[in-house]
């Protein structure tokens, strides 16, 4: 019960086939997250989304697709295979349109947000524009406008429901920065495939019919190696930064800034006449300086913090993971450095890592706990960002940096990690992850899709108990797919032979 997306993996064309529109979002839906908010049953966590059908309610469980796009001089897509360091157009599409509009109704809604980009990173705000100067921020000179923030929940990263609804209202130091206002109606960095499903509730916070509100990006990029630190919301309403057209030599370029930093989206807040019976997600928040830890959502199989739990990550298998340059060439510039070995470009016929599971498949699905392996994420070289993508599995992760996770990471299961120059990136992550069935071979990769097409990947295989050989490597071709011989590094049974660096807390 989660958002996901589909799209194209062509070898070697994955970036500009994603680029083009190759790709689409989809919502599974359960028993604890039916997509009918009316269901009471002690089991549905009611999350905004309407009662009409039986399960999967659209109304107010809304998608949001991010992507940034370039046209040349004749209106056309226009896009740059060459560029291996990464894509970055300028001009942010949602959902495939320019500035949308949307009109929502004055109570709570889920707002399902992904990443779809190529290589760009975002920072989203929402915030609420007022009439007058009487907002916490101005708007540019002369307007008559100002803004003030709209708080908010984020219920859901990647990949799963969290264990606690996280407040982004100025409550709490989410990153144990010191600083509480920097994440107040504010998310982290927006790596590329990442999905943070929040809620927001538009009958609150000083919120009525006819407000307009907006999603505003604050990150800006030079380049497709990753973004720069965050442009203030302030400099960005106040269009104290604001790119703008010059005439060169070269034709007319973006001078003084991203054109993608800015809005994007804009929501028209309407009267509702109904009854909104979705849940009050700030129920369900973690542990605050004067509050006791609020419900829980979907627990955690692991907690990086309980005794029990550290006992058994210090048994697990380790691995590390350096995404980076290093021994790669012009054709191959990016390769992953597995368990202290060489760097690598990818070759499906190489296996990477294989982890063993303790029990195979039964008719009843999962049998136990599964295998528990902690692996190492981190970030070879300087100046670049890499938001890893590891397929099948969703982990937990237990540091960041070296240090403890923030609160949305903390209560989150991932299957993005993203490391990288940018201050809450850091150069690496480290998580535990939990194999349960399905044998097979399966993929991790970086998701700037141009590092992607350019050998940023390696292969990993889930083995049945006891399995000796390897599984063979399945090579397509226009003919059909025949099967040959795997090879396996070293190191692909036993990992790096280090214990996990798991952060205590203080």
């Amino acid at each position: 019960m989660s958002t996901h997306w589909f799209h194209d993996h062509m070898l070697d064309f994955t970036a500009q086939n994603v680029y083009k529109g190759n790709a689409a979002m989809m919502n599974y839906y359960s028993a604890l997250d039916r997509g009918n908010e009316s269901v009471n049953d002690g089991v549905n966590l009611r999350f905004p989304s309407g009662s009409a059908l039986p399960w999967g309610n659209r109304d107010y469980d809304v998608n949001l697709l991010f992507a940034d796009k370039a046209w040349d001089a004749n209106g056309q897509l226009w896009f740059n295979p060459f560029n291996t360091d990464g894509f970055i157009g300028d001009q942010v599409m949602v959902n495939w349109q320019w500035k949308p509009t949307l009109d929502v109704r004055a109570r709570s809604y889920r707002f399902r947000m992904l990443n779809g980009s190529v290589s760009r990173y975002y920072k989203w705000a929402l915030v609420r524009e007022i009439k007058g100067t009487s907002g916490e921020f101005q708007g540019p000179k002369g307007s008559g406008v100002s803004y003030a923030r709209v708080p908010f929940h984020m219920i859901a990263n990647d990949g799963n429901i969290m264990e606690h609804s996280v407040p982004f209202d100025g409550t709490m130091d989410l990153d144990a920065d010191g600083d509480k206002q920097n994440h107040n109606a504010i998310l982290p960095t927006h790596g590329i495939a990442e999905r943070f499903d929040i809620i927001v509730n538009f009958a609150k916070n000083g919120i009525k019919p006819g407000d307009k509100i907006f999603f505003v990006n604050l990150l800006a990029h030079d380049n497709g190696k990753g973004p720069k630190e965050p442009i203030p919301l302030a400099d960005v309403l106040s269009e104290k930064y604001l790119a703008v057209i010059k005439q060169s030599s070269k034709g007319p370029q973006w001078d003084k800034g991203d054109p993608a930093v800015g809005k994007v989206l804009q929501l028209n807040v309407k009267a509702y006449t109904g009854q909104d019976l979705s849940m009050d997600p700030s129920l369900y928040e973690p542990a605050k300086p004067g509050k006791a830890e609020g419900l829980v959502m979907i627990p955690l199989k692991i907690h990086r913090d309980n005794v029990a739990d550290q006992a058994l990550l210090a048994k697990a298998r380790h691995r590390s993971f350096i995404f980076g340059r290093s021994d790669g060439t012009d054709e191959a510039p990016w390769t992953v450095k597995t368990d202290g070995g060489f760097g690598y470009h990818m070759d499906p016929r190489r296996l990477n890592a294989a982890t063993q599971l303790k029990s195979g498949p039964t008719d009843a699905g999962t049998n136990g706990f599964g295998t528990l392996e902690v692996w190492n994420i981190k970030l070879g070289g300087k100046g670049w960002s890499h938001p890893v993508h590891v397929h099948f599995e969703e982990g937990i992760i237990l540091s960041r940096g070296g240090k403890a996770p923030p609160e949305w990471e903390k209560w989150a299961r991932k299957d993005v990690y993203r490391i990288g120059s940018e201050n809450d990136g850091l150069d690496s992550v480290e998580m535990a992850i939990n194999f349960r069935e399905f044998a097979g071979t399966y993929m991790e990769h970086c998701h700037n899709t141009q590092h992607e097409d350019n050998s940023m990947l390696l292969r990993w295989d889930i083995e049945k108990p006891g399995q000796f050989q390897l599984m063979p490597t399945p090579l397509p071709s226009w003919d059909g797919v025949r099967y040959v011989n795997s090879a396996a590094l070293p190191t692909f049974r036993t990992g790096d032979g280090s214990g996990p660096q798991v952060t205590v807390k203080k």
